[in-house]
């Protein structure tokens, strides 16, 4: 069985679950994301569900295994995780990025997967540090390093993204394709909002981070109209609420928003001159489609970094102060060709082998057995 809530989390785990079903396995989908999550799952066969735990407990009990993503202790794929241990089925959890284990993993060793597949080295160490002496080094040893599976295929999808898709894409969103796409990706998500009720976390952080994300879209905004640029702006779904704070943003300067659904995130990606964000796994994306990829992250420290290997590895430019935004923005959306050359330079710092879905899935097999 796999199970997956939010997008991060069904990007790393469909080609798996296409590995496993082309080796022959009856492979189980549950999707536990809204529908836009959910979607993640592409044109694989899943089934969209909302159990209560105790439903979540009998479901398990027909499975061989279970892998899950790792979107949070207290969301559904923690509960996965529980209900799988508590009837003493193997249980693998997928990360996708290199950030808050506490909040995924929880702080009681007898919840935690029986694996944990992660990226890379650098993964084991930040869990050990986040998690704490006796929990970070039990969870050190449940460790796998297998790679970015969600990122095995990125060099199809950019080859077989054509002109004629981009122009599609584009009329479809009443944009121009003769015109050049500067895309933003923010997360203004309310802390009242469903999507915050998930966390295990203060309200007042839940506020906190709100008005800094707000900020970050503020100040990018301004910044851009300061340049002359036009951005293509687009939320992260768990914006929704009562009140869009992206939208009116975008319409005071007079940029173009786009509704979540209204196109794949990455196609938009694929068709768009340049990519900006603040903590947001879209700069690993963008960076891997070969997109002029910028990061903003004002005032954040190393922690803040270390989650995004693009930034991390020196891959894109990134700012952490404010007044570094609009530097930021001139680098990405630049046409001089020395400086298109040394972004594109810099993405070759961040790459995959491809191999990441296969080692998995040869993980899965082996604890099946």
């Amino acid at each position: 069985m796999i199970t997956a809530k939010q997008r991060g989390s069904t990007n790393a785990l469909v080609p798996v679950a296409r590995e496993l079903i082309q080796r022959g396995h009856d492979v189980k989908i549950y999707a536990t994301g809204n529908e836009t999550e959910s979607a993640g799952f592409s044109n694989l066969a899943y089934e969209q569900i909302d159990p209560p735990e105790e439903e979540i407990i009998r479901l398990v009990q027909e499975y061989q295994i279970v892998i899950t993503g790792l979107h949070g202790y207290k969301t559904s794929d923690g509960q996965f995780i529980r209900a799988a241990n508590q009837s003493g089925i193997p249980t693998i959890a997928v990360q996708d990025q290199n950030a808050n284990y506490s909040e995924r993993l929880g702080k009681d060793q007898v919840n935690l997967p029986q694996i944990l597949a992660v990226m890379d080295n650098a993964c084991v160490e930040t869990a050990k540090k986040e998690l704490g002496d006796e929990l970070g080094e039990e969870i050190a040893k449940r460790c796998r390093v297998v790679g970015w599976t969600a990122f095995d295929g990125y060099a199809q999808i950019r080859e077989r993204f054509t002109a004629e898709d981009r122009a599609r894409l584009l009329f479809s969103l009443g944009l121009n394709p003769d015109h050049e796409v500067y895309f933003h990706a923010t997360q203004n998500i309310h802390p009242l909002s469903k999507n915050m009720k998930r966390f295990d976390r203060p309200f007042e952080q839940n506020v906190k981070d709100f008005l800094y994300e707000l900020g970050v879209t503020q100040f990018t905004f301004e910044a851009a109209s300061d340049l002359g640029l036009k951005l293509t702006v687009k939320p992260h779904p768990g914006e929704e609420f009562r009140r869009n704070y992206t939208e009116e943003l975008a319409k005071r300067h007079d940029f173009t928003f786009i509704l979540p659904r209204a196109c794949s995130t990455q196609q938009l990606m694929l068709a768009a001159y340049s990519v900006t964000a603040g903590r947001s796994t879209c700069l690993t994306e963008a960076a891997l489609l070969d997109r002029n990829a910028g990061g903003i992250i004002p005032e954040m420290g190393i922690e803040w970094i270390t989650p995004f290997p693009p930034m991390a590895l020196r891959a894109i430019p990134y700012t952490q102060t404010w007044e570094g935004i609009k530097n930021v923005l001139a680098q990405v959306t630049a046409k001089d060709e020395e400086q298109v050359k040394k972004l594109a330079e810099g993405r070759k710092n961040f790459s995959v082998d491809g191999k990441a879905t296969k080692r998995l899935a040869d993980l899965i097999e082996e604890l099946s057995r």
